[in-house]
Formats: C-alpha cells, structure tokens, sequence
C-alpha cells in the first residue's frame, strides 16, 4: 500500500467515524426511537419491496441469516410486520409492514429529515449543492455489492 493510498483510506476512515457519530448510529435506538438501526432498515426494506422475502433482504443488506431471523421476529412480535407464506416459493415468506409499521417508518423518515436539515442547516444553497453532488457521486462509484470488495 503506498502512502498516498494509506493516507486517503484514513481520511475516508475519519469521516465515517465522524458521520456515524453524529447521526448517532451506534447509539442502540436510531433517533431516540426504540429500534436499532438495523431494525429500522429491515422495515425500510420492507416498506419499499412489498412481498419481498426474507432471502432478498439478506441480499440487499448483506446480512447474516441467523442474525436477519430474529430481527423479523421481534419485528413481528412488536406489530411492524407480518410474515405469510410466499405464493412463489412454499419455503419462504413474503414480508409485509403492517398499519403500525408504516407508521413507524413515516415517523422515523420525518425525524431522520428533521436531523439532516439541522445539519445542513449552516451551508449556503451552493454548498448544498455541492454536498449533495458529492453524496451522489460517491453512491453511484459504490454501488456494487460488497461481495465485489471481499
């Protein structure tokens, strides 16, 4: 690894730590809610792929199995979800938010909107822009399944 390569790795490094401190998500609720954030990223899943099985969520978030089973169960134990047989495929379910759930999901997008617009509150409408290009340049060069990086 040259020292140019080191040195941009480790400031990558520095703003992920940063960012995921200030958007609080290694606190053990996201946004003073009682979900983790892979709770809540489970039903985001759930609400934007309707019917989708739990085999495709593991697939999009990259996720163990074990760990994705019971994550749905307290989801379901708490109301935010349901699990019924899949039409397509006997062996596995289609997942579904319930009332509840989608109204979890819209209380906790608006909370996330409000902490965002308070953190860019500050900047210009030019260094919006800019952020939001630069937020939008960097997914579109990552989006590739992790797999690809292993």
């Amino acid at each position: 690894m040259t020292a140019l390569l080191e040195k941009q790795i480790n400031i990558i490094r520095k703003f992920n730590r940063y960012y995921t401190n200030i958007l609080g998500l290694l606190d053990q609720h996201l946004l003073k809610s009682t979900l983790s954030l892979a709770e809540v990223r489970l039903l985001y899943e759930v609400e934007h792929n309707p019917g989708c099985t739990s085999k495709m969520i593991a697939n999009t978030l990259c996720i163990d199995a074990g760990y994705l089973s019971r994550l749905l169960k307290g989801l379901e134990q708490a109301g935010y979800l349901t699990k019924t047989p899949s039409a397509a495929d006997a062996r596995a379910y289609s997942l579904m938010l319930t009332d509840a759930g989608r109204a979890k999901i819209k209380e906790l997008d608006a909370d996330s909107s409000k902490q965002i617009a308070g953190l860019i509150k500050p900047l210009t409408d030019s260094q919006k822009a800019e952020l939001v290009k630069k937020h939008d340049f960097r997914r579109r060069r990552f989006n590739r399944r992790q797999a690809d990086y292993a």
